[in-house]
């Protein structure tokens, strides 16, 4: 009995015990659900995961595979047996792996060298020519060694192997025509011959990184062909500076000439304007003359040097002096004609302009004759026109004066102011000349003729005499010998002339018979006057202005003395007056009266 209690009591234990770790599990569970529930949603996403690399693994196999193939294709290349294209090898592969690990490294080199341009430009910029010019030299040696191929036999075919070190290399190019430009601006600016000499040099090593990329083919260029080259370089050189020098020069005339211009339109303000344009006429050809002789100097020490290297070789010719040559008369002819003749000499006004003028001209052709280009004969022949025309323009002046005076009498009937009414002082100015006639050997002794004072009686005449000795006196500031025969034949073929076709044709118009008949005026004594002014301008007048003339020139050996009327003459010439006087008388008391028609006739 006892045996079976005890059974079921151990059971009972069990079971209550069973339950108590149920009860308990299920505190537990529910205390640690939490961590029940993640543990769930980490295995789910494990599950995910693995499916995923699973998938994975079944996409790469075909890579493994075609792998696999590349590494047996490598090793059957190697074996020498023939594939596929090289390229898709894993070797190849690699190398091009490689080689950008390669240019990875290099990065900072690759950078300076696509900087090159941009450096060159500043070097351009900062008038750094030295650099720049390493850097030009630079890019013949990245051409030679990246852009050329050489082949077996010597020779060089150009290729693009590289297209970054080709734009590189052309990008230079283009800033050696901006070097080169840059360089032949300062030549057009205002250089000492350090700049000049440095700047030329420069181009000439421009001329030689040319040259040197022409021959960068490998092959043995003939040195004969390299020589002549050089010498054409050098020619083209030389004509780009004078070229160049010639802009800063024309660009000097120009400036000067617009204020000269400028200072001529004001000079009639004030004294003080006309001296500045003396002044700056006279500047002009200073400059010219320093710039153009500065331009020869430069030119003779820059490439003197290299025509007297030529003509130690057989059969060169001197190409630097022939270029000075035509150059220098090129720029002498147009200083003569163009700026000279056209805008310095019809400026001047008076001689003592043109004298200073020819001084610095003349002084601008023995400057000029120290490189070869003396011009001093050329220069009379341009400055004896201005000379005659200065002369010759206050003659012009006194016969329109005197002219104008005769006409303005004659058709106001007026003759008060052509002659003097103080007729003692005109006797007593005859007796004078009469003394001065006997006393010809002190005149020919003072070597100067002696004024005909007697012409203060006729002061048309006089102040005609007077313009005459203006235009005389202007010879004596500047006198040119060449002037003397071109001054000989105007006086006599057209100043006489001219004087004596208008005492003339005033004569004929008072001796009209129709001109009595004029209501207001004097016209006897017209009349009178016009004979008079006649007889003196022949017998005094005209010899004492030849007399003149001869002593302008120096010549004194061709003076001719005086002659005064005698006194048969005197008499002679009374009666005509008289009888002039009565031919008047008529005139006015109405006999031989001409129609006043037929008196303008005459008179023209």
């Amino acid at each position: 009995m006892n045996s079976p209690a005890i059974d079921l009591d151990e059971r009972a234990i069990a079971a209550a015990e069973l339950k108590a770790a149920e009860d308990k599990l299920q505190s537990l569970c529910a205390a640690h659900a939490g961590t029940f529930v993640a543990v769930e949603k980490r295995g789910a996403t494990l599950t995910a995961t693995l499916k995923s690399l699973l998938n994975s693994l079944d996409q790469a196999l075909p890579h493994v595979e075609k792998t696999r193939k590349l590494l047996d294709l490598d090793a059957n290349h190697e074996n020498g047996s023939s594939g596929s294209s090289k390229e898709d090898t894993f070797s190849a592969l690699a190398e091009k792996h490689r080689l950008r690990r390669r240019t990875l490294l290099q990065n900072s080199n690759l950078l300076e060298l696509l900087e090159l341009p941009s450096l060159m430009d500043a070097c351009v910029r900062g008038h750094l020519y030295e650099e720049g010019l390493n850097i030009a030299s630079f890019a013949n040696v990245l051409e030679k060694r990246h852009l050329i191929v050489t082949s077996g036999e010597g020779g060089a075919i150009a290729g693009t192997k590289n297209p970054i070190v080709s734009n590189v290399v052309e990008e230079i190019r283009k800033r050696e025509d901006d070097l080169r430009r840059d360089l032949l601006n300062r030549l057009r600016t205002d250089v000492t011959m350090p700049q000049c000499l440095e700047i030329v040099t420069a181009l000439r090593r421009l001329n030689n990184v040319a040259l040197e990329r022409k021959n960068t083919n490998g092959n043995h260029v003939q040195s004969e062909i390299v020589e002549k080259a050089h010498e054409m370089g050098e020619r083209k050189l030389q004509i780009q500076f004078l070229e160049a020098r010639d802009v800063w020069l024309d660009s000097a005339a120009s400036s000067v000439g617009s204020s000269n211009y400028s200072s001529k339109n004001n000079r009639h303000v004030s004294g003080n304007g006309v001296k500045g344009h003396v002044e700056i006429l006279l500047d002009s050809i200073d400059i010219y003359r320093t710039r153009c002789f500065e331009i020869a100097t430069q030119f003779i020490a820059i490439f003197g040097s290299t025509s007297s290297m030529n003509q130690k070789s057989p059969g060169a010719s001197n190409t630097s002096n022939q270029l000075l040559n035509m150059w220098t008369c090129r720029r002498i002819h147009s200083f003569l004609q163009e700026h000279l003749v056209a805008k310095c000499l019809p400026s001047i006004t008076d001689t003592a302009t043109l004298r200073d003028a020819l001084d610095a001209v003349t002084f601008f052709a023995t400057s000029m004759g120290r490189v070869g280009a003396d011009f001093s004969t050329m220069i009379p022949s341009l400055f004896e026109p201005a000379l005659f025309t200065l002369v010759t323009s206050h003659w012009n002046d006194g016969i329109n004066a005197f002219e104008s005076i005769l006409k303005v009498c004659r058709e106001t009937g007026i003759a008060t102011p052509l002659y003097s009414s103080s007729r003692d002082s005109i006797a007593s100015l005859e007796k004078d000349d009469s003394n001065d006639v006997d006393d010809w050997d002190n005149h020919q002794r003072n070597r100067t003729p002696a004024p005909p004072r007697q012409l203060m009686a006729l002061p048309p005449l006089a102040r005609l005499l007077n313009s005459y000795l203006m235009g005389l006196n202007e010879l004596r500031r500047c006198l040119m010998p060449g002037i003397f025969s071109n001054l000989r034949v105007y006086f006599h073929n057209d100043y006489v002339k001219k004087i004596k076709d208008i005492l003339i044709k005033n004569e004929r118009a008072v001796l009209t018979p129709g001109f009595l008949n004029m209501k207001s005026g004097d016209p006897a004594k017209l009349r009178s006057v016009a004979q008079e002014l006649k007889a003196e301008f022949d017998g005094c007048v005209e010899p004492y202005m030849k007399n003149a003339l001869e002593v302008s020139f120096g010549c004194y050996d061709n003076l001719t003395m005086p002659v005064l009327p005698s006194k048969d003459e005197e008499v002679i010439q009374n009666n005509s007056t008289t009888e002039t006087e009565q031919h008047e008388m008529q005139d006015v008391s109405g006999e031989n009266v001409i129609d006043s028609l037929d008196t303008d006739n005459v008179g023209q």
